[in-house]
């Protein structure tokens, strides 16, 4: 089997083969009509929510697929549908070859077994054989960096012992379809880079990756096709470089439309209308209001009112009288008039006669 999988690789072929593929999600009005549909297998109602829909694709065996879009946009389930962890709603899909996925890692792990029970049990139902998983058993270990604890149980691990025991053993099956949903981020930064340079040799010898991640970064620099998803439906599908740079504009430009509220951007002026400011700390344009005494009164960050007067005069002399200290100066000031009760606002001149 081994050597017919090299012959089909050498050979080239489709290892992925997605028509018209869908994913529906029944939602009914009421516990009765979802009664109704189970015992009698009605339709799906009007109002179904469409998870994925009508979506063909062809993954030529060697390549690497990344899958980009916005959250609810419809990655995680086309790879759930891949792994044949979900059944389509419609359309037809054929996959080439042993599929390995990283969806959810140690899904399958039992808290209560140590780590090493852990990877005997889960193993097999990776594909791995007994004697596979023997040979391979301490080099998991190692990748993993979990030796001083691998006979503890599960239980007693922090959520980055957990994940990189769970990556070492997924990554071990030698598979000819990786699933990758968001994994490459897990541990430390120097079991990121261990992960990331297993998964780049992987690619060298050939494996189809499908690669899901937030990370345009990663996509564009691992992946040789990009395929963008919006609302279930393909929005794009091409070079890397193009459909990265299409989603990032459409990012901006959803960004603008629904904030209203972003700063100047690189190398762009500030037109600052008196009166108003831009706040660093809030991120807001911001509106003075006078006070009762006449002077402007910022409501974010005092970093954005106007600078007085005041500090553009020239320091005063130091006086020697002062040690140092600056000299004070006085300055005259002019009471405000007085109001009387009936609202005049002349000022008193004296008795009245």
């Amino acid at each position: 089997m081994n050597e017919q999988v090299a012959g089909d690789r050498e050979g080239g072929g489709l290892a992925i083969s997605a028509r018209h593929l869908g994913k529906a999600y029944a939602s009914f009005a009421s516990p009765v009509k979802r009664l109704g549909a189970v015992l009698f297998g009605r339709g799906l109602p009007a109002e179904s929510f469409w998870a994925l829909r009508d979506l063909s694709l062809d993954v030529p065996k060697g390549e690497s697929l990344g899958v980009i879009g916005q959250n609810g946009a419809g990655k995680s389930t086309l790879l759930q549908l891949l792994c044949s962890t979900l059944a389509p709603t419609t359309g037809t899909l054929q996959v080439q070859g042993r599929i390995a996925a990283l969806l959810e890692l140690g899904a399958g792990f039992n808290p209560d077994f140590s780590g090493r029970d852990n990877l005997l049990l889960n193993g097999p139902l990776l594909g791995l054989t007994r004697a596979q998983l023997e040979e391979r058993l301490e080099d998991i270990i190692d990748f993993s960096g979990v030796r001083a604890f691998i006979d503890q149980p599960v239980k007693t691990y922090s959520s980055g012992m957990f994940v990189r025991l769970a990556f070492s053993l997924a990554t071990s099956v030698d598979p000819d379809i990786l699933v990758i949903d968001e994994a490459l981020s897990v541990g430390d930064g120097e079991f990121a880079r261990k992960s990331f340079d297993r998964i780049l040799a992987m690619k060298e010898r050939g494996t189809t990756i499908l690669f899901c991640s937030h990370s345009l970064y990663q996509v564009e620099a691992f992946c040789t096709r990009v395929i963008w998803l919006h609302q279930g439906q393909v929005r794009a599908i091409g070079e890397p470089h193009d459909v990265v740079r299409d989603y990032t504009m459409f990012l901006a430009a959803q960004a603008d439309a629904a904030g209203g509220t972003a700063g100047p951007g690189p190398g762009q002026a500030i037109t600052q209308t008196p009166g108003h400011g831009w706040c660093s700390r809030t991120r807001k344009w911001t509106r003075a209001t006078p006070s009762r005494t006449g002077r402007s009164r910022y409501r974010s960050h005092p970093s954005t009112a106007p600078t007085s007067n005041i500090s553009n005069r020239p320091t005063p002399a130091c006086d020697a009288r002062t040690r140092g200290s600056p000299a004070r100066t006085s300055v005259a000031t002019t009471p405000a008039p007085r109001r009387s009760r009936g609202g005049s606002s002349r000022p008193r001149t004296g008795s009245p006669s």
